[in-house]
């Protein structure tokens, strides 16, 4: 709401908290300084009888900032260049290989976000489809 502040002439200027400011941009508003940088932590009593919840409260948020950086990509290919491609996409830990019935492999890996049209060039450079 402070937002529409300076668009009604009630303000030059506001300090806001923003994310990723798409709504301050949209608003017509445009970052003229960084005041502060801020991080959020999870700061965890070792004694704490709640250790559970702290752990399972950890795995999701692991789990949130994997899901935001990376994305899977699914391709087949010939079973002879499995070594290839999974060069290409290793995955965070390892690729998902399924043999299909025709012999060739069905792959899942998950890539970097800012990766992914690369790889996907290479992947169709040494022989990957659909």
């Amino acid at each position: 709401a402070i937002r529409i502040a300076c668009g009604l002439g009630l303000a030059d200027a506001v300090v806001d908290l923003v994310e990723t400011g798409t709504t301050m941009r949209a608003a017509g508003l445009e970052v003229v300084a960084d005041v502060l940088t801020t991080q959020a932590i999870l700061i965890a009593n070792r004694h704490s009888d709640h250790i559970e919840i702290v752990e399972r409260i950890k795995r999701r948020i692991e789990g949130y900032i994997t899901a935001t950086k990376y994305v899977m990509i699914s391709y087949n290919v010939s079973s002879h260049l499995l070594e290839k491609v999974c060069a290409i996409t290793p995955g965070k830990r390892s690729p998902t290989v399924t043999h299909l019935a025709d012999g060739s492999c069905s792959v899942s890996s998950l890539v970097h976000k800012s990766e992914v049209s690369l790889k996907m060039d290479q992947l169709h450079d040494v022989g990957a489809t659909d």
